[in-house]
Parts: C-alpha cells; sequence; structure tokens
C-alpha cells in the first residue's frame, strides 16, 4: 500500500506542476512576442538575482523562503477521505508551486521563465523530476539503510544535512544569474 500511495502522490505531483507550468509557459509565449529577446533576458537575470538574494538570506536565517506561503494540505483530508485521496490532494497542492512551503525561492525563478517565454511550456515535467527523483530514492533506498522505515531514514538524514538543499539552491541560482550575464554581456 506505501508504494501505491507514493505513486499516486508522484502522479498528482507531476500533473498540478505540469499544468502550473504549461499555464505560464503559454502566458510567456504571448511575452516572447511582444518583449525583444534581450529584454527578458534581463528581466530573467533580475528575477535570478532577487531570488538568489532570498535564498541568501533563508539560508543565514534557516527557514523557509520568503514568498511561499506557510500552509500545508489539511491533513482533515487524510482523516475524512483517507490515505488514497489524501496522497492524490497531498501531491496535486504540493506540485502548484505556490500553495504550501518552499526551502527555496527557485520554484518561483522556475515560473517567472515560463512567464517570460525562455523556459519551455513543459518545464513542469523538470520540475517535477526535480522533487521526485530525490523522494522515490529515499523512499526505496532507505529502508535498505536503517530499519524498516523510508519517512524515518529520509527524516535522519535530512536532519544530518540541513543546510545541503538550500546550499544547493543558492549555488544554482548562482550559476544562473551568471549564466545570464555571460549572455548579456
Amino acid at each position: 500500500m506505501y508504494a501505491g500511495l507514493i505513486g499516486r502522490f508522484a502522479a498528482a505531483f507531476v500533473v498540478s506542476s505540469f499544468a502550473v507550468f504549461a499555464l505560464a509557459g503559454a502566458m510567456g509565449a504571448a511575452v516572447g512576442r511582444a518583449l525583444p529577446p534581450e529584454v527578458r533576458l534581463a528581466v530573467a537575470g533580475l528575477v535570478f538575482g532577487a531570488a538568489f538574494l532570498l535564498d541568501l538570506h533563508s539560508l543565514r536565517r534557516k527557514t523557509w523562503c520568503p514568498l511561499t506561503l506557510r500552509r500545508q494540505t489539511p491533513k482533515a483530508i487524510l482523516y475524512e477521505h483517507g490515505p488514497r485521496r489524501a496522497a492524490v490532494a497531498w501531491g496535486l497542492d504540493t506540485g502548484l508551486v505556490f500553495t504550501t512551503y518552499r526551502m527555496s525561492s527557485i520554484s518561483w525563478a522556475l515560473l517567472a521563465l515560463g512567464l517570460l517565454g525562455i523556459a519551455p511550456w513543459w518545464e513542469g515535467i523538470g520540475y517535477a523530476a526535480g522533487f521526485l527523483v530525490p523522494l522515490l530514492v529515499g523512499c526505496t533506498l532507505g529502508p535498505l539503510w536503517h530499519g524498516d522505515s523510508a519517512t524515518t531514514v529520509l527524516a535522519q538524514a535530512l536532519a544530518k544535512w540541513p543546510l545541503a538543499a538550500r546550499a544547493t539552491s543558492v549555488a544554482a541560482l548562482a550559476a544562473a544569474l551568471t549564466a545570464v550575464g555571460a549572455s548579456l554581456a
């Protein structure tokens, strides 16, 4: 049953992230026709710069992304509708990018790339993979490392390296900012 719940969560996450980024990409297609590439690239640089600064702030404060909503999918869904429907609801909600806690503002930066017409309309597939592949690897391999609870093993691993995900996001944003700067130069 556990694997089935993860599968439901993953499928729902892919559907909602794909839908949000496809919508942003459709809107971005109009922006792409209205603004010259240099302007869109400059705005992307500003977006990456702002995201980088926000993530540096979060990294120093050891907190969540300042832009993120401070909410989660209500646990009542689990109690009222059961684990299968709750897994789907959590996947749909989490995949929407802007509705739940985020560790990094990189999610917002990626959404902005779609709205600027820079990223492809299918960028949500990559976004989903970036979230789900580590989750699925942790849930699959976790029990092989320590005991039988993948959640416990994943939680223990994240507790040992609390800044790793945030530092990776800051590094990715710095690389993106550098690439945009080099393109504009």
